[in-house]
């Protein structure tokens, strides 16, 4: 026995050894944090987890006392339904009394139309002082059927069969009630496509204590189901129903549930329909729910209300992130210390390795501010220079590429020109032909003019105002070409002329306006470009009334970042990312489109560019 012992202490004692020794190589910043860790967290999970309960148990209470409080109220407003359509079957049948006792027993053709019309006129003028009451119907001892609403249909004779009349007449004399179940049906209802709930009563001549007829009234679902739906505030997901002593839902705002039995719910555990409130909570197949059950006696019904537990997660969630948020609090203050105590020890390696992971971040504009001539300056020094020298590089990368993108947007500008030389040539020659000469001149005049701007060497930015006159002469010269189908208006405030635009970034716009927005349309277009001042930016608007675009076409336009191959618009994309080279990622193109009735292009420039010195 003792021999054990003295194996299993010995154990320990080398396991100790071990922990001590990996414990003394350890940097003293990680010793310190290893010591004050487990005196902060240890306590913050202990309160953490007894608040998160306590919390819970307490939302729970809440919770059960809400749904209480609103299903009383429901209740109320339920009871209120009920007795207004009790109270709406005696007004009826004593108007109905009142009437047929008024009358002669034999009628001839016309009386008996007058009387059935007074009948119906009676039904539908007393339900409008009972507007939570739908229809009422009145079967005389005749077996003739009044409606308070004008269409009567061929399954109206069902109701003879149906053997309400009996039920109603079981019931009891002059004012007994008798109420039926919720169904749909498609007989004695104004919409047999909504379930009712039916009020029978007998109608009985006051006076002789003869029976007049059976009246019934109808009570729609959907006066039920309008204050069962969930609040605008809550969880969407929560819901009300209502189920009969049969545990079968006759009302819900969730329209799948209607005349549903209770255990379509999918509710794992059968509920108990008690004669007073409760609540529990039961397992459903997506998940736990919170249910309450609210009795209403005069009906026999019970009030469901079911709310996820989503909410009472979300609620402890956020008591259990205050709880760490507060944790972190006290980690920071710890690591305050920690960084007071390994200042003068550790503090220089501390920030090199920083400045490593700010570069390994991808922050290259960091330096190790360390000025000490021992081993850690050199290694800062070296740090530093590698660096500089790194930055040097991405430099000289980033160059190269903008170069490249320039060339490769020189050659997509030169691509959208050539086309547009040869079909105004082209025009020209038509003009000619034709003996106007007056056109053929002022459309050569424009067509210089234009490429006087376009093809000459300098500046690739140039004023607002130049690059108008541009537009100007494009849209002039497409007008002689399209007298039918095309006008413009340019207006551009006097403040606006100076701003600095890329050459030739309107005109591709209007390109596209004419060719794919006004050429396919049936009838006259118009295209205007307006330039506006927004605070640091220039907004220039090109819009046309064309045809417009599907949100899918705008989405294919606008995804600049597409395959080249199947790019959809090269006019548009040149002009993107000419605007993202000389201005910034920021600025570029917005397009707004709606099919039929046209499309605004939105270019985007800043308001105090300076011109630099960008040739192209």
């Amino acid at each position: 026995m003792n021999s054990t012992y003295e194996i299993t202490g010995g154990i320990v004692v080398r396991r100790w050894r071990t922990m001590f020794q990996w414990f003394g190589r350890l940097q003293i910043m990680h010793k310190i944090i290893l010591i004050f860790l487990p005196l902060i967290f240890i306590p913050l999970f202990i309160s953490g987890y007894l608040s998160s309960y306590n919390f819970s148990q307490s939302t729970i209470q809440n919770m059960e006392q809400s749904a209480l409080d609103e299903s009383k109220l429901i209740v109320s407003q339920l009871d209120s339904i009920i007795s207004n359509a009790e109270n709406s079957a005696n007004f009826i049948a004593t108007d109905i009394n009142r009437i047929i006792v008024s009358s002669p027993e034999q009628r001839d053709s016309i009386q008996e139309l007058r009387f059935r019309r007074q009948i119906q006129s009676k039904l539908s003028t007393d339900l409008i002082l009972f507007p939570d009451v739908d229809s009422a119907i009145f079967i005389d001892r005749n077996n003739h059927i009044h409606t308070s609403y004008s269409r009567i249909n061929e399954h109206e004779q069902k109701v003879f069969d149906s053997g309400m009349i009996e039920q109603v007449i079981q019931a009891g004399s002059y004012g007994i009630n008798r109420w039926f179940r919720m169904e749909q049906r498609n007989f004695m209802v104004s919409d047999s496509t909504i379930p009712v709930l039916t009020l029978g009563k007998v109608v009985i001549d006051v006076d002789s204590g003869n029976k007049l007829g059976t009246l019934f009234i109808n009570v729609k679902e959907t006066t039920f189901s309008s204050f069962l739906g969930a609040d605008k505030n809550q969880d969407i997901s929560k819901a009300y129903l209502l189920v009969d002593s049969n545990e079968n839902i006759i009302s819900s705002s969730n329209p799948e549930y209607l005349l549903e039995p209770f255990d379509y719910l999918e509710v794992k555990r059968p509920l108990t329909f008690l004669n007073e409130p409760y609540s529990e909570i039961v397992n459903r197949a997506h998940g736990r729910e919170f249910i309450t059950v609210y009795p209403y006696d005069r009906m026999g019904w019970s009030l469901v209300n079911m709310n996820p537990m989503t909410a009472l997660k979300s609620m402890i969630s956020h008591n259990v992130w205050m709880t760490v948020a507060i944790g972190l609090v006290c980690l920071l203050l710890a690591l305050l210390g920690i960084t007071l105590l390994s200042k003068i020890i550790v503090n220089p390696l501390l920030q090199l390795a920083k400045s490593m992971r700010r570069v390994k971040d991808g922050d290259l504009s960091v330096t190790a501010a360390i000025r000490t001539q021992d081993e850690m300056g050199l290694l800062a020094s070296v740090f530093n220079l590698m660096i500089d020298r790194i930055k040097q590089l991405i430099v000289t990368v980033e160059n190269e590429q903008r170069r490249k993108r320039e060339y490769e947007l020189a050659l997509m500008h030169a691509q959208i020109k050539p086309h547009f030389l040869y079909n105004t040539l082209d025009t020209i020659y038509v003009l000619t032909d034709m003996d106007r000469m007056d056109e053929a001149r002022d459309t050569t005049k424009a067509l210089a003019d234009f490429y006087r701007i376009v093809l000459s060497k300098g500046y690739e930015i140039i004023t607002l105002e130049e690059e108008m006159k541009i537009v100007n002469d494009y849209l002039s010269i497409m007008q002689v070409r399209y007298p039918h189908i095309l006008q413009y208006d340019i207006a551009i405030p006097d403040e606006l002329k100076g701003v600095n635009i890329p050459k030739l970034s309107l005109q591709p716009l209007a390109e596209n306006a004419i060719y794919h927005g006004l050429k396919t349309k049936d009838s006259s277009g118009f295209i205007r470009i307006r330039a506006r001042s927004d605070r640091e930016q220039v907004i220039i608007e090109v819009e046309d009334n064309g045809v417009g675009m599907s949100p899918q076409l705008v989405s294919r336009i606008t995804d600049f970042k597409e395959d080249p191959a199947k790019r959809k618009s090269i006019g548009i994309f040149s002009v993107h990312e000419r605007l993202k080279l000389y201005f910034g990622d920021i600025y570029g193109i917005h397009i707004e489109s709606k099919e039929g009735r046209g499309t605004t292009v939105k270019l985007i420039l800043p308001n105090n560019y300076n011109k630099g010195e960008h040739y192209v």
